[in-house]
């Protein structure tokens, strides 16, 4: 080979090496992308659950407040959604809402989440008799953590 041709030859290789990458080098960048996604994710899905637990405590402080509204009205809370005068749906993409016991002391409206990865949440509102008719009320929430593994949490009692 000729001393043209074996210069020739050696540009053509600087050449081709300078114009793209190597399969190691992609493979290092796919490794790196593949371990910052790996972090980030979690903590994505952990923020997104967070916001449809807020969107469910919203819902039960909404109805918390009309139940106050109405048994300064009334002798009793009601489990009537249309009496509360309030228009939330009963049921999300994720959480089904329900009352549970109501009555002239108590009103517990509670949230059950569709999947695992959501907390139970009960709103509890309390009626103290104070004079024979004349009430004040107080407002709680209570959480049942979400137990993972399949299992959908309850929501717990008052």
């Amino acid at each position: 080979m000729s001393h043209y041709h074996s210069r020739l030859l050696s540009k053509l290789m600087k050449h081709n090496n300078s114009q793209g990458f190597t399969l190691i080098e992609l493979l290092v960048t796919i490794v790196i992308v593949a371990i910052l996604a790996g972090v980030a994710l979690p903590s994505m899905l952990g923020q997104a659950n967070k916001s449809r637990q807020s969107a469910a405590k919203s819902q039960i402080g909404a109805v918390n407040r009309a139940q106050q509204v109405y048994r300064l009205e009334s002798a009793t809370f009601s489990n009537n959604m249309n009496l509360l005068g309030i228009g939330i749906p009963l049921t999300t993409d994720d959480y089904s809402y329900s009352f549970g016991t109501t009555n002239s002391t108590l009103a517990e409206f509670r949230a059950t989440p569709t999947n695992e990865t959501l907390t139970a949440i009960t709103g509890c509102t309390n009626a103290n008799v104070v004079l024979g008719s004349l009430a004040t009320t107080s407002v709680t929430l209570e959480e049942q953590p979400a137990p993972g593994g399949g299992t959908i949490a309850t929501p717990p009692s008052c």
